[in-house]
């Protein structure tokens, strides 16, 4: 697959907040190429590879699209090297897309989404080929895990004085996170709002 997707760019100066209608342009720019490249990563794995079973592979275009000025502002604005961000399954392309234009992924697994040796349908940690913070096949673990692992790195900063430092954990859900028993237990939990308001993460 061909990388023809409009030019984007960003720089390296920007500003702490979003106030400057040029960066306000350029990351709309990255957006409707993040955008065309998770649609073409679906499009390809569906019709530009053969497929003897005449069984559709998928790979969820709407859920994708959904996620993408979320997942652009997050990664070309607001996080830093500390932060974990766990995706959504269904968002995995864009979160490819991503990581390809960052240097992160080959271009040739731009056409192996669902593909043996490929991408995953959802973002695993041991098997895609690029970074994935948290693995999220299961959604409603996948959704809870940034909370685990920010209640983790705080119980371990608060026992060795040498852990690493973390920044801020993610988790970015969809409505199928939302059906999730695990989910909606961590909302109501009022120590969670605790540790949040305390810590400042975002779970």
């Amino acid at each position: 697959m061909n990388d023809t997707s409009p030019a984007a760019t960003t720089d390296a100066t920007t500003p702490a907040h979003l106030t400057d209608s040029t960066e306000l342009a350029a990351l709309r720019d990255i957006s409707r190429r993040v955008l065309w490249l998770s649609a073409a990563i679906v499009d390809s794995a569906n019709r530009g590879r053969p497929n003897t079973t005449g069984i559709k592979v998928g790979g969820h275009q709407a859920s994708s699209a959904s996620m993408v000025d979320i997942m652009v502002a997050l990664w070309f604005h607001t996080l830093t090297d500390l932060d974990r961000v766990s995706v959504k399954p269904h968002a995995s392309p864009v979160l490819h897309a991503i990581n390809y234009l960052l240097g992160d992924l080959d271009p040739k697994y731009l056409t192996m989404l669902r593909a043996k040796g490929g991408l995953q349908s959802y973002p695993s940690r041991v098997k895609d080929p690029d970074t994935v913070d948290f693995s999220t096949g299961s959604v409603g673990i996948g959704a809870t895990a940034a909370l685990w692992a920010a209640v983790s790195h705080r119980y371990l900063a608060s026992r060795f004085p040498d852990t690493p430092p973390a920044g801020r954990f993610v988790s970015l859900l969809g409505d199928a996170e939302l059906d999730e028993g695990a989910v909606w237990e961590a909302v109501a939990d009022p120590q969670v709002s605790a540790w949040a308001s305390c810590c400042g993460w975002s779970t």
